[in-house]
């Protein structure tokens, strides 16, 4: 009969608690990932929005820009002379005042000149921010070159 005995082959109590101790820790890892996968997520599915955004700006000022020679930029607003006014208020960016492009949060106009072999060619800087708030938002400064020929 003792010979019996230790032919039983079974799991312990201690072995068990092991068991499920792991089996928690795994389960408490798996939480920890998924929850950051899909707090992140969002963030990438709000992209896409901002960047058409962003895209419907770039689409109308960029064929005006290469229809004009000059415009009066202050902060906010660019007039092309004889042309489109384009105007950042209102959480929105305006031409003519139809709204082209919403969400966003900061947009200032800069001009700037730049020289290549001797011909100085005019440029408006845009520094524009597009998003829900700060943190998830998107921010570029882009160059646009002025009709010069």
């Amino acid at each position: 009969m003792p010979n019996k005995l230790k032919n039983n082959n079974g799991i312990t109590l201690s072995a068990l608690v092991i068991y499920i101790i792991v089996f928690m820790i795994v389960i408490s890892i798996m939480t920890t990932i998924s929850t950051f996968f899909y707090s992140n997520i969002t963030d990438v599915i709000d992209t896409p929005r901002y960047l058409s955004e962003l895209n419907k700006f770039v689409m109308f000022f960029g064929i005006d820009i290469k229809n004009y020679s000059s415009a009066v930029v202050t902060d906010n607003q660019i007039q092309f002379d004889g042309g489109p006014v384009y105007k950042y208020e209102n959480n929105g960016i305006y031409r003519n005042d139809v709204l082209i492009a919403q969400k966003v949060l900061k947009c200032t106009f800069t001009p700037k000149e730049y020289n290549v072999n001797n011909i100085t060619k005019n440029l408006i800087n845009v520094d524009i921010q597009i998003g829900k708030d700060d943190q998830d938002s998107m921010k570029r400064k882009i160059d646009f070159t002025l009709k010069y020929w």
